[in-house]
């Protein structure tokens, strides 16, 4: 389901993916004050994945801009690693509001259909500190941060599918140093088989296998559906899985 779900919506899968973690990860032993962290740090590390086969794709369509890439990337690393550093600090249920906060937030911009107006600028220091506040969301939260920095690209005047393409490329360097700070924080210790700090393999290995072979599906279905109805279907999903986790953590 997540890779269908990321070829039709152009995601990189982390709202999709954490929910499931925090449904099935009681069901292997995992304590449940760690269970959001297990869930976050192991969807960044499977984003790592989709993250790098979807650069593929938008790299042979010509629709990464590489020096932006380059520009940013310091920013998506200072900010993913201090993400990760925070979450340690954190208790479980606090990650779990961030996640759902982030959830119907994106899914109220996405119903607004909200098109921001470019706002050209030559100065490279607000990209810089952007991407720091896009790793620093993303790694708290576990996604690969399209959400958050496609929106500030068509701002400063990137073409829409340069800046989908641009995200698609920032998200591989925010997802591997999200999951490496998941996994080697001093933090991230545990008595879990099969596990790395807060990196759970079994659940990396089967998301990513079987993701890798349904994306290209969901990508093929996305060109017969409407872009505004595919706005409408990812927004009803965010509500409703954070709803979910809200009923099922609480109640």
């Amino acid at each position: 389901v997540a890779g269908f779900m990321a070829g039709l919506l152009g995601i990189g899968g982390g709202f999709i993916i954490v929910p499931v973690l925090i449904w099935v990860f009681p069901l292997v032993g995992i304590p449940e004050k760690t269970i959001p962290h297990f869930a976050i740090g192991t969807s960044l590390l499977c984003i790592c994945v989709t993250a790098l086969s979807s650069t593929r794709a938008h790299h042979k369509k010509n629709a990464v801009e590489w020096p932006m890439v380059k520009l940013i990337i310091p920013g998506l690393i200072f900010g993913a690693l201090v993400g990760a550093a925070v979450a340690s600090f954190l208790q479980g249920t606090v990650l779990i509001i961030l996640f759902v906060a982030g959830a119907f937030f994106t899914g109220v911009y996405l119903l607004s259909g909200h098109q921001p107006q470019p706002h050209l600028s030559e100065r490279q220091w607000p990209f810089v500190a952007y991407g720091s506040f896009t790793g620093l969301v993303s790694t708290l939260i576990g996604i690969g941060g399209g959400s958050v920095l496609v929106p500030y690209l068509v701002y400063k005047g990137r073409p829409i599918v340069k800046a989908v393409g641009t995200a698609a490329a920032c998200g591989f360097p925010i997802a591997l140093f999200g999951a490496l700070g998941y996994a080697f924080g001093s933090y991230a210790q545990n008595d879990i088989q099969y596990s790395l700090g807060y990196l759970y393999f079994p659940a990396f290995l089967g998301i990513v296998i079987f993701s890798t072979l349904s994306a290209p599906v969901g990508a093929k279905v996305a060109h017969l559906i409407p872009a505004p109805l595919l706005r409408k279907l990812f927004a009803a999903f965010l509500f409703l899985t954070g709803a979910q986790i809200l009923y099922s953590h609480w109640f």
